[in-house]
């Protein structure tokens, strides 16, 4: 349709299989409700069947109940994307797939420069698998190198990390290995992040994030004062400022993947307030 092909990005969630079982995930809290689903290429063809509807558009491969590497028509769905002149953003825990696959993701990559890769990798060998449960950092180091090989330096790629109270310590080194991969090194952190997620994680107490007491004085004063005019003005809203949507692993569309999720878990029963499940 017309709409779609005004769209420029594009967040579909490939997959709600996953190989980890990260503490504050969804899909971790609320495991019984997760069907288990993969977008085909047949789908993606489907959804976007010329050229027009993928040119010049950015597809994210992340998702909110799954890890986009687990669809086992990854690469063919990348391809596609990457024939068509649309640009692919994936985001994975990295644990996942072949030395092979990698290379190949890699060499495309390198050759289009259409393919962009966040390794979401949230420690170093210490660490990571604290709050990425499941995972091994081994095979994600291994991963990594061989897409370097494969990409030969010239793949497009971030290593992102988030910060935790328990992995503070393994920043440097992940830095100093992110640029040996040549890859871009973001840091995240975040309220849940810096507050909750000792307990969560089984993470001893005797360490703290610095950016704790920060994010503690920010949420009383959230909790405490009316949201004024200025931070209200300050909400991007990625459907209606940024001409993005979301597709669910289950061929459901939405404006983002927060609404997704709140969706998912129903908390404050925004299925019956947005009148979701009504014909």
């Amino acid at each position: 349709s017309s709409s779609m092909i005004n769209l420029k990005k594009i967040e579909l969630e490939l997959s709600t299989y996953c190989n980890a079982k990260c503490p504050l995930c969804a899909r971790t809290q609320f495991i019984d409700n997760v069907e288990l689903e993969h977008i085909s290429l047949k789908d993606i063809i489907r959804l976007f069947p010329t050229l027009e509807s993928c040119e010049h558009k950015q597809f994210k491969f992340c998702g909110v109940l799954g890890d986009p590497l687990m669809n086992p028509e990854i690469l063919e769905i990348t391809k596609y994307i990457v024939k068509n002149n649309g640009y692919c953003n994936i985001s994975t825990n990295s644990g996942i797939q072949t030395k092979q696959f990698w290379f190949e993701l890699g060499r495309i990559s390198a050759e289009t420069k259409n393919v962009y890769v966040h390794f979401a990798v949230d420690g170093f060998e210490e660490t990571n698998h604290i709050y990425r449960v499941n995972t091994d950092f081994n095979i994600i180091n291994r991963n990594m190198q061989a897409y370097f090989e494969g990409g030969k330096g010239d793949m497009l790629g971030g290593w992102t990390y988030i910060v935790f109270d328990h992995n503070e310590h393994e920043v440097e080194l992940a830095k100093k290995r992110a640029t040996e991969l040549n890859l871009d090194f973001v840091i995240r952190t975040g309220m849940r992040n810096s507050l909750s997620t000792c307990s969560t994680a089984k993470v001893s107490d005797k360490t703290e994030h610095t950016k704790a007491k920060k994010f503690k004085e920010l949420q009383k004063k959230v909790e405490t004062e009316t949201v004024s005019k200025e931070i209200i003005d300050s909400v991007v809203c990625k459907y209606v400022h940024e001409d993005e949507i979301f597709i669910s692993g289950h061929l459901k569309l939405f404006p983002c993947c927060f609404l997704w999720d709140s969706y998912f878990k129903n908390k404050e029963n925004i299925r019956q307030k947005l009148a979701f499940d009504n014909p």
